[in-house]
C-alpha cells in the first residue's frame, strides 16, 4: 500500500469515520502533491468516508480545478436542481447559497434523484468569521439507529417528491432544469420518469418516486438514502409552513415528500430521521485551502449559520449508475 507524504490522524477523537491529512513540510503546488500521493489518498478515501486535506497549497480558486480533476475526474452535470448555486468554473459550483442566517439540514447530495454522485469534493477558499462549518454524519450509524423496521418500510414504498415551481419563491423551473425551453423540460421529465404538468397559470408541477434506501456500489451495504426529511413541509417550521399554506395551499407547496404510493410519511418517522442525523453530526472549523473528500452515500453533510463572508466550492462526480454498472459487470 502506498504511503502518504504527510501525517494522517483522526479528524474527530476516537472515531475512524473521518481523517485529516497534512503534508510533511512544504507541499509545493497542490496538484503536484495530490498527484504524487493520489494512490494513498484513494486508499484513505476507501477506508474513511470523509478525508480532509489541509495545507496542500491551495490559496485561490484557480488552484482548485486541477485538484478536482485528480480527485473527481469528469464532473457530474447538476440538472434537476434542488438548491441555488453558482457555477464558477466548469463542474465547480458554490456550496448552497441559502442566507447565512439559515442552517442547512443533514443530507446526502442528490438523494432525491435516481442517480447521484458518489464523490463530493469541497474546497474552502475563505472561511467565515464565525460558524459556517460543514458538519458531516456517519450514514452507517444513522442507518443502524433507524433500524430494520423503518428501513424495510421505506425501502418497500419508496419516497415520492412533489415540487411546485413558483416564480419568485424557492427555485423556478428554469433554474432547476437549466433551460428556458419547456420542450427540453418535458423531454428530461419523460426520460427520467418524472410526472409533470403545467398549470393554467403557467407554473410547473413535478412528481417522482425514488429510492428510500440504496446499496453502496462498492461495499454492498444497505443505507438510508433519500431526502424525505428535507423535502417534507415539516422541515420548514410551523410558522413558515402556515404562511406558505395560506399563499399556495397544501397542494401548491414548493416541496413535499410522501411515500411512493402517495400516502403521507408518519411525522414520528421524520423525527426519528432528523434526530438520528443530529446525533451523528460532527463538525470542524474550516481553514483556508482545506479540501474535503466525501463519500456521498456513507457521509451526509450540512451547513451551520455564519457571519462574515464565506467561500466554499464543491464539485461532484463518479455517478452511482456508472460504478454500479462496473460492479455488476465484474460479478
Amino acid at each position: 500500500m502506498a504511503e502518504i507524504n504527510g501525517s494522517v490522524r483522526r479528524l474527530f477523537d476516537g472515531e475512524d469515520f473521518a481523517v485529516i491529512v497534512e503534508p510533511a513540510g512544504e507541499s509545493g503546488s497542490a496538484p503536484s502533491w495530490v498527484s504524487d500521493n493520489l494512490s494513498a489518498i484513494e486508499t484513505l478515501a476507501r477506508a474513511h468516508p470523509v478525508v480532509v486535506l489541509r495545507g496542500i497549497g491551495i490559496s485561490k480558486e484557480a488552484d482548485f480545478p486541477a485538484v478536482r480533476d485528480l480527485l473527481v475526474g469528469r464532473p457530474a452535470n447538476y440538472v434537476y436542481r434542488s438548491t441555488p448555486r453558482t457555477e464558477v468554473l466548469e463542474g465547480i459550483m458554490t456550496a448552497t447559497e441559502y442566507p447565512a442566517t439559515e442552517e442547512i439540514l443533514m443530507h446526502c447530495e442528490n438523494a432525491y434523484q435516481r442517480d447521484w454522485p458518489l464523490r463530493l469534493v469541497f474546497c474552502c477558499i475563505k472561511p467565515s468569521e464565525t460558524g459556517g462549518q460543514t458538519p458531516v454524519a456517519d450514514v452507517r450509524a444513522v442507518t443502524r439507529a433507524l433500524g430494520d423496521e423503518i428501513l424495510d418500510e421505506v425501502e418497500r414504498r419508496g419516497v415520492r417528491y412533489v415540487r411546485n415551481y413558483h416564480e419568485g419563491f424557492d427555485l423556478d423551473w428554469k433554474t432547476v432544469f437549466q433551460t428556458e425551453d419547456r420542450g427540453e423540460v418535458e423531454a428530461f421529465c419523460r426520460a427520467n420518469d418524472i410526472d409533470f404538468e403545467w398549470t393554467p397559470e403557467g407554473h410547473l408541477r413535478t412528481a417522482q418516486t425514488c429510492q428510500g434506501t440504496a446499496r453502496h456500489p462498492v461495499t454492498g451495504e444497505r443505507l438510508w438514502f433519500n431526502q424525505a426529511q428535507l423535502f417534507h413541509p415539516s422541515a420548514l417550521g410551523e410558522d413558515v409552513l402556515e404562511d406558505l399554506i395560506d399563499i399556495f395551499g397544501e397542494d401548491g407547496l414548493p416541496r413535499d415528500a410522501r411515500y411512493g404510493d402517495g400516502a403521507p410519511i408518519e411525522p414520528e418517522i421524520l423525527t426519528r430521521v432528523r434526530d438520528a442525523f443530529q446525533a451523528e453530526a460532527r463538525q470542524f472549523d474550516w481553514q483556508a485551502g482545506d479540501v474535503m473528500i466525501v463519500d456521498n452515500m456513507l457521509a451526509s453533510h450540512a451547513r451551520r449559520p455564519f457571519t462574515g463572508s464565506r467561500r466554499v466550492l464543491v464539485s461532484m462526480g463518479r455517478m452511482n449508475s456508472e460504478l454500479t454498472d462496473i460492479a455488476g459487470a465484474a460479478e
